[in-house]
């Protein structure tokens, strides 16, 4: 009679290949530096035949709509997708509902005066975009975010933005100033023509409407000559007035 065959064990985060280990990258170079997928994949330890651990997360968050909608989802819901056990999904679970009240108590009310400060707020939302995907900041009279929200969604290397899109929310929520911000997916910060064309619009736009832009920041990728990863358009006078 022969021995039953060992269940297939799923690839723990040690058996990956060395540059693909993403607890050691959290370790060595901060959690900016790893993706949505990593991330999630340190949470889950272990992948499953024929899958990596880093391959799961990114079929969870695939499957899921997106990191946005993976976090709506019950520990029961997420066990549905991509044969995730029950202490996989709850310790998933737990950890994003841990995120949002973070954000909710802490993030929506935070101070934004610096383009530091913008470019910290967003820079996890725009880290595996592919696409240019502009994102309005509302903002209260003593500069708290009110909300943040997306107003343009364009290709890999530009994003269409028409006014009466990005300030739509920041009207319907009262907001007393607003700041830009957009990624670029080539990892260059470096504002184009038309990025400097459309900021001086929307900053037009916001002194008629009587909503102030005070700044629009564009996130890239650290480099040796811009190691912040990011320009501020206000602190090269192109917001005019």
């Amino acid at each position: 009679m022969n021995a039953p065959s060992a269940a297939p064990r799923g690839l723990l985060i040690r058996e990956m290949p060395k540059d693909e280990l993403p607890r050691e990258k959290l370790e060595k170079q901060g959690a900016d530096a790893l993706s949505d997928a990593e991330l999630v994949a340190i949470l889950l330890r272990t992948g499953r035949k024929g899958r990596s651990v880093v391959d799961l997360a990114r079929d969870l968050i695939k499957e899921s709509g997106g990191l946005q909608m993976l976090a709506r989802r019950t520990p029961r819901e997420i066990q549905k997708m991509s044969g995730i056990g029950p202490a996989k999904a709850v310790t998933l679970a737990a950890a994003l509902a841990l995120h949002a009240r973070i954000l909710k108590g802490q993030m929506e009310r935070e101070v934004l005066d610096r383009p530091e400060q913008i470019a910290a707020y967003l820079r996890a939302r725009v880290r595996d975009l592919s696409v240019e995907v502009l994102y309005g900041i509302a903002l209260d009279s003593q500069l708290r975010v009110q909300h943040h929200y997306e107003a343009s969604r364009g290709l890999a290397n530009q994003t269409l933005i028409h006014a009466r899109e990005v300030f739509r929310p920041a009207i319907a929520s009262g907001a007393a100033h607003l700041v830009l911000a957009h990624n670029h997916p080539s990892g260059d910060p470096k504002p184009s023509a038309d990025d400097i064309r459309a900021t001086r619009e929307m900053a037009e736009a916001g002194r008629l409407l009587g909503i102030p832009l005070l700044d629009h920041v564009i996130l890239g990728a650290p480099s040796a000559t811009n190691p912040a990863g990011f320009v501020s358009l206000k602190q090269m006078g192109a917001l005019g007035g």
